[in-house]
C-alpha cells in the first residue's frame, strides 16, 4: 500500500475494514498478558470494531455524539477509537493522568453522553466527574468497574458489547462508512460554562 492509495479511501474506517480484509487472520494487536504477549488478528479487530460500533448505536447515541476515550495504551484503545468513528460518533480522547475537575472539564465542554474507560484506577476520577455531568448516560469498562448508584447512567461491559455474530454488524458499518466522507461538526448538546469556554477543537 502506497501513500497515494489513501485518497480512494472516503475515510479511516474504510480504510481499516479494506486493510482487514486483504490481512486477515495476520496478527494487527500484541498484549502483553502475564508474561507472555497474545495477538489479535486483523480479522478479529474488524469483528470487534463494528459489533462495538453497532453497540453504541444501539444505546441510543446519534450521529455526530461525542464518546470520551481514557484507557493507557492497549489494544482496546485502538478498536475503541475505530469503533466511535464507524458508528459516526467523534471521539473525545482524555489524559491518563487527569484529575476529577479536568474530566469535568472536558465532559462538560465537549457534551458527551457516553465515555470508555479501561479500568478500575482511570476511572475513579472520571466516574465521579460523570455523576456531575448532565449529558453522559452511557459508561464502558474495558475491565470490570465499580458501579456508582445512578437513574441517569447505565453501565456496561466491554465484553458484552463486543461479542456476538460481527456479520450483520459488519454489513451495517460498511455500508455506513461508504456513505460518509467525514462527520459533520455540530455544537455539543450540553450548555458551555461562560467562565471555561469551549474546548477548542472538540
Amino acid at each position: 500500500m502506497q501513500l497515494s492509495d489513501f485518497a480512494s479511501y472516503p475515510n479511516l474506517v474504510a480504510m481499516f475494514l479494506d486493510r482487514a480484509e486483504f490481512f486477515g487472520d495476520r496478527p494487527f494487536l500484541w498484549a502483553k498478558r502475564g508474561s507472555a504477549w497474545h495477538s489479535q488478528s486483523w480479522r478479529e479487530a474488524a469483528d470487534q470494531v463494528c459489533l462495538l460500533a453497532e453497540a453504541l448505536r444501539g444505546l441510543g447515541l446519534d450521529p455526530g455524539d461525542r464518546v470520551v476515550l481514557v484507557s493507557e495504551n492497549r489494544p482496546e484503545w485502538c478498536i475503541a477509537d475505530l469503533a466511535i468513528m464507524a458508528a459516526g460518533l467523534v471521539t473525545v480522547p482524555a489524559y491518563v493522568t487527569n484529575t476529577e475537575r479536568d474530566h469535568l472539564h472536558v465532559l462538560e465542554n465537549s457534551g458527551a453522553r457516553a465515555v470508555i474507560v479501561s479500568n478500575a484506577k482511570l476511572a475513579q476520577p472520571l466516574l465521579a466527574a460523570c455523576l456531575s455531568a448532565a449529558p453522559v448516560a452511557h459508561i464502558i469498562g474495558m475491565e470490570p468497574l465499580r458501579r456508582m448508584q445512578s437513574e441517569r447512567i447505565g453501565f456496561h461491559e466491554w465484553s458484552s458489547l463486543t461479542t456476538g455474530d460481527p456479520t450483520p454488524a459488519r454489513l451495517s458499518v460498511a455500508a455506513r462508512v461508504a456513505a460518509i466522507f467525514q462527520t459533520s461538526w455540530r455544537p455539543p448538546r450540553a450548555s458551555v460554562s461562560p467562565t471555561r469556554g469551549a474546548a477548542a477543537g472538540v
